[in-house]
């Protein structure tokens, strides 16, 4: 190993696979990006204390399991052995109330690290403030995904806006593309971990209400319960939207596939469809991994209008709908049924908008931001 590579190595904190979450997802990427960037990079993994042990995960160099005691202190003197490290913060993943472990974890680091925000919220509690502000006093630049993210950033706590640095949520540029619309039997899809919140029941009501117009298109709900939920209530979400379909009379429209996938295998959910619905109930989701990646794949969008999808409407790839109206889900659903050739310009968009998001573009990206971190001496913030 020659000098300039003794100096780029590069710890990323998270979850990682196989922790079934989308922020598990998103640091295997990030870890596979930077190293295809040059960057020789290793993951520090992040454990709840109901996960079971098993081997070792490739790439994960140590583990933080939640209850350990010195568990914080234990993790910072491993990332002190890395030149540079990478935080994904999300406030329920490290130990303790809103991830408040994380807090002792920056104060026994070396050298400042560089932190991607994944949630950014308008009106933190006390002990979010306390996180976001040791982040804040910590962390040479603050990466989020988007601009309504920076914006809430810099209404939330003083900072230079320099610190707070756009990169866009990564996605897999598909090598091939999509199949030709079928208007004959259209698929909608939606997908990722299941649970309340998640808005399936709005679109398994559109589908309903096409149907009592003569349109039939198929839905298919791909991805397990969440552990978190399956853990505190079983499979009663799945359950109820599964009677849902019984009730409106498409229980032969609305297919359930249960299984947690890798992302290969999700490739082939995502290869069936003809279009991509996200019916979130959140407002204020401030980054969507499965939008960025039905965009990449090129396939047209429904969504509610959460921050990031108000923020790609323009792009010309998605219909964005009022949360909670099965009726405007409906009503794009029958559009794009009824319209291929603006299937094939929302493709095209959608493209377009995911080569920006490729992972190769990403991890050029942290790449140059890491190399740059070890300028900064303790700039410091003040929560407003």
């Amino acid at each position: 190993m020659n000098h300039q590579e003794q100096l780029n190595r590069t710890l990323v904190v998270g979850t990682a696979p196989p922790t079934r979450c989308g922020l598990a997802t998103y640091t295997s990427n990030v870890r596979e990006a930077l190293r295809a960037s040059g960057t020789d990079a290793g993951v520090l993994r992040l454990l709840n204390h109901l996960e079971p042990s098993r081997p070792t995960p490739d790439g994960v160099v140590a583990t933080w399991r939640d209850g350990e005691p010195d568990g914080a202190i234990r993790a910072a003197e491993v990332a002190n052995e890395f030149d540079r490290v990478l935080i994904q913060h999300e406030f329920g993943i490290y130990p303790g109330d809103e991830g408040i472990g994380i807090v002792k974890f920056l104060g026994h680091l070396d050298r400042p690290p560089v932190a991607v925000l994944h949630t950014v919220l308008a009106e933190p509690n006390p002990l979010q403030r306390e996180v976001l502000a040791a982040l804040v006093d910590t962390a040479s630049a603050l990466v989020v995904h988007g601009p309504t993210a920076r914006h809430r950033l810099l209404d939330t706590v003083a900072i230079d806006p320099e610190r707070v640095v756009v990169i866009p949520h990564g996605a897999t540029t598909r090598k091939r593309h999509s199949a030709d619309f079928d208007d004959s039997s259209p698929l909608m899809l939606t997908w990722g971990l299941i649970g309340p919140g998640k808005g399936i029941e709005h679109g398994i009501n559109a589908i309903g209400q096409l149907r009592e117009m003569g349109v039939d298109v198929g839905y298919l709900v791909a991805g397990s319960t969440h552990p978190n939920v399956r853990n505190q209530h079983g499979e009663q979400y799945r359950q109820s939207l599964q009677d849902l379909a019984v009730s409106r009379g498409v229980e032969d429209l609305v297919r359930f596939d249960n299984r947690y996938c890798s992302w290969r295998e999700q490739q082939d959910w995502i290869d069936q469809a003809s279009f991509v619905l996200l019916p979130y109930d959140n407002h204020d989701q401030v980054t969507s991994g499965v939008l960025v990646e039905a965009m990449a794949a090129g396939k047209p969008v429904i969504a509610t209008a959460f921050a990031h999808a108000r923020e790609l409407e323009s792009t010309g790839a998605l219909f964005v709908v009022d949360h909670g109206s099965s009726a405007q889900i409906a009503a794009s659903i029958h559009e794009l049924v009824s319209d291929p050739e603006l299937c094939h310009r929302m493709e095209t968009s959608a493209r377009i908008e995911g080569m920006r998001c490729d992972w190769g573009v990403i991890g050029h990206r942290f790449a140059e931001l890491l190399r740059a971190s070890t300028q900064f001496a303790g700039a410091g913030g003040v929560m407003r």
